[in-house]
C-alpha cells in the first residue's frame, strides 16, 4: 500500500513539475519592471499620432487705438477698431512624414529594449536556477560525505582500541564532520539566497522544479543578426538618418499665416488683414545639425560593429568554457572517481578481513578527502558549463 501510494504521489508531483521555460514565462507575465517598459510602448504609440498633427491655430482679439482720457471713446478716428485674428502655421514639404518616421524608430527602439530585458531576465533565471540545483546536490553530497566521515569515525575508534589508530586521526575524522556541518550551513544559507532573488524577478516561490543538469555536448548558435541590442543599434541609426533628412527639410521653413478682422463705427468701414510669415534660414544651423546626425550615425555604425565582434567573442568564450568543464567532468567522473572509489572498496574489504590489524587509517582518510574533493570538482565543473549555457541564454535564442 505505501508503495503505491509513494508511486502515485511521484507521478502527480512530476506531472506539475515547473520546467525553466514555464519559469521564464511567469516572470513575462508578472515582472513589473518588464510591465513598466511595456507601458512606455503605449507613450511611443501616442508619439507616432503627435508627429503628424499640425500646431495648434492661434486665436487673438482686442482693441486698437484705445485714448487714455477715454477708452469707451470708440468713433474719434478710423483706426480705433476692434479685432479678432486667426493664426495658423502651415507646414511645407514633408517634414511631417519624417517626423512621423522618427517617432516609428523610437516606438521600435522602445520593443527592441523590452525584448532586451526579456533576454536579460531569461538569462539571470537559468543562472538562478541551476544554481538552486546545483547546491541541493552539494548539499546531498555532503549529507553522504557526512555518513560517511562517521563511519570513518567509528571505524578509528576501533581502530584506535587495537592501537593501530591514534587519538590524533579519531580527533581529525571529527573535525572532518564539524567542517562538514559548516559547509553545510554555508551552502543552506547560499540556497536560501538564491531562491530569494529567483523570486525578485519571478514574484513567486517557484518550487518543484524539473531539472536536467546533466552534460551535453553543445554548439552555440552564432546567428545574432535578430538580438534585439544590435537591432537597437540598427534603428537608432535610422533615426539618426531621418533626423538628418529632417534638418535639411526645416531650411523649407513653415509659412505662418495670419488672417484678422477689423470691426470699426459705423461711420467707417470693417477691413481685414492678411499676413504670412516665413522664417529664413539663413544662418545654416540646420545644416549644422544635419551634419551632426551624419556623424552620429557613423559612430553608431562603427558601434554596431564593435557590438557584433563582442557578441562573438562572448560566445565563442562561452563555448570555449562549456567544452573545457565537458572534457573536465567526463574525465574526473569516468576516470579520476572509479579508480578512488575502487581504492575506497579495497582499503574497507582489506579492513574487514583482517580485523583491524593491519589497517593503514591514513590512507583511508586521505581517500576519503580525495573522494569529497573529486566530487565536489565535477559538481563545480557543472557549475562552470551550467553558467556558460546560462550566459548564452542572452546572446543567441536557441543551442543546437
Amino acid at each position: 500500500m505505501f508503495k503505491k501510494t509513494l508511486i502515485i504521489t511521484t507521478l502527480v508531483s512530476s506531472m506539475f513539475a515547473t520546467n525553466i521555460d514555464d519559469v521564464v514565462s511567469k516572470a513575462y507575465e508578472k515582472n513589473l519592471t518588464l510591465k513598466t517598459l511595456e507601458k512606455s510602448l503605449d507613450v511611443a504609440k501616442q508619439e507616432i499620432d503627435l508627429a503628424t498633427k499640425w500646431k495648434n491655430p492661434t486665436l487673438s482679439f482686442g482693441a486698437t487705438d484705445l485714448q487714455f482720457g477715454d477708452l469707451s471713446t470708440r468713433d474719434k478716428e478710423a483706426m480705433q477698431a476692434h479685432f479678432i485674428g486667426f493664426s495658423q502655421v502651415f507646414p511645407i514639404g514633408d517634414k511631417l512624414d519624417t517626423q512621423k518616421d522618427i517617432a516609428l524608430n523610437d516606438f521600435e527602439i522602445s520593443k527592441l529594449e523590452v525584448e532586451d530585458r526579456k533576454l536579460q531576465f531569461k538569462a539571470l533565471i537559468y543562472e538562478y536556477i541551476y544554481n538552486i540545483e546545483l547546491i541541493k546536490q552539494r548539499l546531498a553530497l555532503f549529507d553522504e560525505f557526512k555518513t560517511n566521515v562517521k563511519k570513518l569515525e567509528q571505524l578509528l575508534e576501533k581502530l584506535y582500541e587495537y592501537n593501530k589508530a591514534s587519538q590524533v586521526q579519531v580527533i581529525n575524522s571529527q573535525i572532518m564532520y564539524k567542517e562538514l556541518n559548516l559547509k553545510t550551513q554555508t551552502l543552506q544559507t547560499k540556497l536560501n539566497t538564491t531562491k530569494l532573488k529567483l523570486e525578485q524577478i519571478v514574484y513567486e516561490k517557484i518550487d518543484n522544479l524539473d531539472i536536467d543538469t546533466k552534460l551535453q555536448k553543445l554548439t552555440l548558435s552564432k546567428d545574432i543578426s535578430s538580438h534585439p541590442k544590435l537591432q537597437i543599434i540598427d534603428e537608432t541609426i535610422k533615426k539618426f538618418e531621418n533626423l538628418s533628412v529632417l534638418e535639411k527639410q526645416k531650411k523649407f521653413s513653415d509659412v505662418n499665416v495670419n488672417v484678422a478682422y477689423f470691426q470699426r463705427d459705423d461711420k467707417f468701414n470693417d477691413y481685414m488683414n492678411i499676413s504670412v510669415a516665413i522664417p529664413l534660414s539663413i544662418y545654416g544651423s540646420e545644416n549644422i545639425k544635419a551634419t551632426k546626425a551624419r556623424f552620429k550615425t557613423i559612430e553608431l555604425n562603427q558601434k554596431l560593429e564593435d557590438t557584433k565582434k563582442i557578441f562573438e567573442n562572448n560566445i565563442d568564450t562561452l563555448q570555449q568554457k562549456m567544452d573545457d568543464s565537458f572534457i573536465t567532468y567526463k574525465i574526473v567522473q569516468d576516470d579520476i572517481l572509479p579508480k578512488y572509489t575502487q581504492l575506497q572498496n579495497v582499503l574497507e574489504e582489506y579492513n574487514s578481513t583482517n580485523s583491524y590489524k593491519n589497517v593503514d587509517a591514513k590512507a583511508l582518510i586521505n581517500n576519503l578527502n580525495e573522494i569529497i574533493k573529486y566530487k565536489l570538482k565535477a559538481i563545480d565543473e557543472k557549475q562552470y558549463y551550467f553558467e556558460a549555457l546560462s550566459k548564452s541564454k542572452y546572446f543567441i535564442k536557441d543551442n543546437k
